[in-house]
């Protein structure tokens, strides 16, 4: 009887702590809870798999979660995403999910990813809980029929000749060819011609454009208006652009002085050049000095710079070949001087 109750006590004893032992794991297990899972266990070589972590744990709990720096074993992260946590019945459902492949055939195992946790928030000692293993089983790519022994490579095949397209790029050189020589022989005729199909047309003769100009500055109400400033400066910039065209010296960047030292070189007449440095100087003292000009006087620097123009102009003429010798014949034209006659027409038009 002694015996029986010993042997009942022990019975007691060892459920009583069996119970204790089975407490404190459902306690610790309502804790935290950890799975992990995969879409397939079996792929080929370069086959991706869908690896995920899923932590079920109460909200107030403290863990450390995995990064994405994941130690996954043979496998290689190619991707990944971590979920939003979902709170439910006061405990925060946490998934992470990986991409993962891995580039061998055989069985491999994703290890066990461990997850330290704080079971007391205020506690600086952690406990761990793993992610569990998982096998997966890497196929090679070929199989039944095609997983005999190999064979070498192929030579490759010949490219057929593309004549379409040779014939295509003669004809391009070609016409790029023929397009450079007639670049080259147009660049050629403008250089030594100056000109590419039909010559420019002859300037207009220097004594044409400033008789042309002197009128039209007549004409105007310059000196109606008592502008002598701008009638004697346009003045002065006809009569040095017809000595420019004329005799061929930078009339309009020199000095009155320069001018008339150029102008000697040219015209022997003294009265001309008594008349030139008349007008050049008599606007040079209302352009710079603010020299208000008697009426006698613009009226003599009218008629001296249409009689200096009329009077040193020249005249391209053709002389016909009807009694003329050889020489006079083989000539193209003749340059000669002009008279005065125009000077007087003028001259009236501006009274």
């Amino acid at each position: 009887m002694i015996q029986r109750m010993q042997q009942s006590l022990i019975y007691l004893i060892f459920w009583v702590i069996v119970f204790a032992a089975t407490g404190l794991f459902a306690q610790e297990k309502s804790l935290i809870e950890v799975q992990s899972e995969v879409d397939t266990s079996t792929i080929t070589i370069g086959d991706r798999i869908n690896y995920s972590i899923t932590i079920d744990r109460d909200k107030d709990l403290r863990i450390m979660k995995p990064g994405e720096g994941l130690n996954l074993g043979m496998f290689e992260i190619k991707d990944y995403k971590f979920h939003d946590p979902l709170e439910k019945d006061g405990r925060l459902i946490e998934k992470y999910e990986f991409n993962i492949s891995v580039y061998d055939t055989g069985k491999f195992t994703i290890p066990p990813f461990p997850i330290a946790y704080f079971p007391v928030d205020t506690s600086q000692q952690y406990k761990i809980i793993e992610a569990p293993a998982i096998d997966i089983y890497v196929q090679s790519v070929i199989s039944g029929d095609d997983a005999r022994e190999l064979k070498d490579i192929k030579f490759p095949l010949a490219i057929p000749f593309n004549y379409f397209f040779w014939i295509s790029m003669a004809v391009v050189i070609i016409l790029v060819a023929v397009i450079a020589y007639l670049g080259y022989l147009l660049w050629k005729r403008r250089k030594e011609k100056g000109y590419i199909f039909s010559p420019p047309p002859p300037p207009r003769p220097a004594h044409e454009v400033a008789l042309e100009a002197l009128e039209q500055l007549f004409q105007s109400n310059l000196l109606d208006e008592k502008q002598f400033k701008e009638f004697f400066s346009r003045l002065s910039d006809i009569i040095r652009a017809y000595l420019e065209g004329r005799y061929f010296f930078d009339a309009l960047e020199e000095t009155t002085r320069e001018i008339m030292a150029d102008a000697k070189k040219h015209v022997e007449n003294n009265d001309l050049l008594s008349d030139l440095k008349n007008i050049l100087e008599l606007s040079d003292l209302i352009k710079f000095a603010k020299y208000i000009p008697e009426d006698k006087e613009i009226d003599t620097a009218i008629e001296q710079s249409l009689n200096f123009v009329n009077v040193t102009k020249l005249i391209y003429e053709v002389v016909p070949e009807n009694g003329l010798d050889e020489e006079t014949q083989a000539e193209e034209g003749t340059l000669i001087s002009a008279g005065t006659e125009d000077t007087e027409d003028l001259t009236e038009n501006k009274k």
